[in-house]
C-alpha cells in the first residue's frame, strides 16, 4: 500500500519530499537547542521561522531545478522519438554528464539520420531512373510500393495502385510464376515476355516480397534491328553501286549488239544477246531485292490517333478473298484502338497472306477485346523453322521474301503489342497471336 502514492507522486515531487524529511530532523533539533534557552519568545520564533523558510526554499528549488531538467530531458528524448534532433540541453555544461551524454547522443543520431537520408535519396534515384520494374507486396499480397517502370506497365498513378490486391492489378500471377523461364503477359501499358525475380525481406518482423520485372525483349529486339538497319544500309549501298553500271552496260551492249548483230556469228550473236539480257534482268531483279529490303531500316514511325479496330478487320475479307477469311468477335461492337490504321492493316494483311501462302485458307480471325488479341488460325503445314521465323532475309517459301513477319512485328512492338507465332494445338496448322496492352486511351 505504501509503494503506491509513492509511485504517483512523480520524480520531483519525490524529491521535495525527501528533501523535506532530510531537513526535518535538523530543524527539530535547532527546536529542541534553541527553545530552552532564556531568550525573548520573539528572537526565537524568527530564528526558527527564518531557519524553516530557509529548509523550505531550498527543497523547493530544488524540486524545481529537477522538474525544469526533466521537462527539458523528455523534450529532447521525445523529439528524437519522432526524428527531430535539432534539440539540445541549453544549461548542460561539463560537470552535467547526464546532459553532455544526451547532447551527444542527439548529435550522433542526426549524423546517422543525414546519412540514411542520403541513402534513401540515392536508392529512390536508382529505383525511378531504372528500366526494371519494381513492385513491393506485403504477407497479403497488397502493393506497397511500386517504382515509375511499375507504374507505366500499370498504367495507372501510385495513388490508385498502392493498397490494392495483386489479384486485381492483375499480378497475382506473376508472384506465383517460375522465375527460371520467360513468361508472357499482357500488362495496362505493354505485352511481351518477362523476366521475373523475387525476393523477401522483413520489416518490422512482417515478410515482404520484392517483385523485379524486366523487358529483356524489346531491349534486345532493339540492338537486334539496329544491327540489321546498319546491315541493311551498307549492303543496299554497295549492291546498288554495282547493279547501276551493269545494268547500264547490259542495255547498252545490247543495243550495239542488235546494230552490229549482221557481223557476228548467229549463234553467237544469239548466245549473247541472251546473256546479256540475263545479266540485265538479274541486275534489275536484285535491285528490287535490295529495295524492299532496305525497306526494314526505313520503317517509319506510326502516325497514331484512335480510330475503330473492329470496322479495320471487318474489311479484311474483301481485301483479300482467296483467304476465305471467317470472323470470329468475342463482343460486338466498335473496337476504339490508339495506333495507325495504315500500319495495322498492313500488319494485317500480311498475316493473312502469309497464311494463304501456307496454303492454310480457309482462315479464322478471333478477336478479344480486354486485353486486346487478335488470333489468326490457318489450316497450312504449320511451322517448319520457328528459330528462324522473324530472321530478315530467311524464308522457306520458293518466292517468299523473308520480309513480312520481320515487318509485322516490328509494327506490333511499335504500338506497344506482341507478335508470337505457334503450331496449333487443335490440328494442323499455324497459329498467329497479336496481343496489344490496351485497346483504348
Amino acid at each position: 500500500m505504501s509503494n503506491t502514492p509513492r509511485s504517483r507522486l512523480g520524480f520531483k515531487n519525490q524529491l521535495f519530499a525527501l528533501a523535506l524529511l532530510g531537513g526535518a530532523p535538523a530543524w527539530v533539533a535547532l527546536l529542541v537547542l534553541v527553545w530552552p534557552l532564556p531568550w525573548l519568545i520573539y528572537p526565537k520564533l524568527l530564528l526558527l521561522a527564518g531557519s524553516a523558510a530557509i529548509w523550505l526554499g531550498a527543497a523547493w528549488a530544488l524540486r524545481t531545478r529537477a522538474e525544469f531538467q526533466l521537462q527539458t530531458i523528455g523534450n529532447v528524448v521525445e523529439g528524437m522519438a519522432i526524428g527531430d534532433y535539432s534539440l539540445r540541453l541549453r544549461r548542460a555544461s561539463k560537470q552535467d554528464e547526464l546532459g553532455e551524454q544526451i547532447n551527444r547522443l542527439a548529435e550522433v543520431l542526426h549524423r546517422e539520420r543525414l546519412r540514411s537520408e542520403q541513402a534513401l535519396r540515392l536508392v529512390d534515384s536508382v529505383v525511378d531512373s531504372i528500366d526494371v520494374a519494381i513492385c513491393v507486396f506485403d504477407p497479403a499480397q497488397r502493393l506497397l510500393l511500386a517504382n515509375p517502370t511499375a507504374l507505366a506497365l500499370l498504367q495507372q498513378p501510385r495513388e490508385a495502385v498502392l493498397g490494392r490486391s495483386a489479384e486485381s492489378l492483375g499480378l497475382a500471377s506473376l508472384l506465383e510464376a517460375d522465375v527460371e523461364r520467360l513468361h508472357e503477359h499482357v500488362f495496362p501499358g505493354a505485352a511481351g515476355l518477362w523476366r521475373l525475380r523475387r525476393q523477401t525481406y522483413q520489416v518490422e518482423g512482417q515478410e515482404q516480397q520484392l517483385l523485379f520485372i524486366t523487358d529483356l525483349k524489346q531491349v534486345l529486339r532493339n540492338e537486334e534491328l539496329q544491327a540489321w538497319r546498319r546491315l541493311l544500309r551498307v549492303l543496299s549501298h554497295e549492291v546498288n553501286n554495282s547493279l547501276g553500271p551493269i545494268a547500264s552496260l547490259s542495255a547498252t551492249l545490247r543495243k550495239q549488239l542488235g546494230a552490229d548483230g549482221g557481223k557476228l556469228n548467229q549463234d553467237l550473236n544469239q548466245d549473247l544477246d541472251e546473256g546479256l539480257a540475263i545479266m540485265q534482268e538479274r541486275s534489275q531483279h536484285l535491285a528490287e531485292f535490295v529495295r524492299r529490303y532496305a525497306a526494314l531500316a526505313r520503317l517509319p514511325e506510326p502516325r497514331k490517333r484512335v480510330f475503330d479496330l473492329a470496322e479495320l478487320v471487318q474489311r479484311l475479307p474483301a481485301m483479300l478473298p482467296e483467304a476465305k477469311l471467317q470472323l470470329q468477335f468475342q463482343a460486338p461492337g466498335p473496337l476504339p484502338f490508339y495506333g495507325d490504321p495504315a500500319q495495322i492493316e498492313q500488319l494485317l494483311i500480311n498475316l493473312l497472306k502469309n497464311g494463304v501462302e501456307a496454303g492454310g485458307a480457309p482462315l479464322l480471325l478471333q478477336c478479344q477485346p480486354e486485353p486486346l488479341q487478335l488470333c489468326l488460325l490457318d489450316q497450312g503445314s504449320g511451322i517448319a523453322n520457328p528459330a528462324n521465323l522473324f530472321v530478315p532475309f530467311y524464308s522457306t517459301k520458293p518466292e517468299g521474301t523473308g520480309i513480312g513477319l520481320v515487318l509485322c512485328r516490328q509494327i506490333a512492338e511499335a504500338h506497344g503489342g506482341a507478335l508470337s507465332l505457334s503450331p496449333r494445338e487443335d490440328g494442323p496448322g499455324c497459329k498467329a497471336v497479336l496481343r496489344f496492352a490496351a485497346s483504348r486511351v
